[in-house]
């Protein structure tokens, strides 16, 4: 991961944190910032997007390995006052259309100030992410 990468998900992982002190326990919050990371690495590899098979794998298995931080923050999340529904249409999804997709929660999700508001786009993300890597996984 390029250094500037890591000072974008130190960042967000920062803001997010100190928001979720109130309503996220330290596990929770170590999980969030676990999704962040994956989450912003995945960004970055879509904007560069090649054929490269082993980077396209290593992102797969990024995804599939956050799976369990996504179930417990998704529960974690699912209690906090204030917060909202998904608004990703799993079922219009396709490949060529994730992308762009994809971009534009991203770009939702930085400017995003309100901590309820942004979870729930990282979460968004992780659902477009775990649907990209279902069906590009070999």
């Amino acid at each position: 991961m390029n250094s500037d990468i890591r000072e974008r998900v130190r960042t967000i992982q920062a803001q997010m944190a100190e928001s979720a002190k109130s309503c996220f326990s330290e596990q929770e919050r170590n999980h969030l910032g676990a999704l962040i990371r994956v989450t912003v690495e995945f960004h970055d590899h879509l904007q560069s997007f090649d054929s490269d098979p082993v980077k396209l794998e290593y992102m797969c298995e990024s995804v599939f390995a956050g799976i369990d931080s996504f179930m417990l923050v998704t529960h974690a999340y699912s209690v906090v006052s204030g917060t909202s529904h998904s608004t990703i249409d799993l079922e219009s999804i396709s490949l060529p259309s994730l992308k762009e997709q994809f971009g534009s929660v991203f770009s939702e999700f930085v400017r995003e100030a309100i901590f309820e508001e942004k979870c729930r786009l990282l979460l968004d993300l992780l659902k477009l992410q775990i649907v990209f890597a279902g069906i590009s996984y070999n």
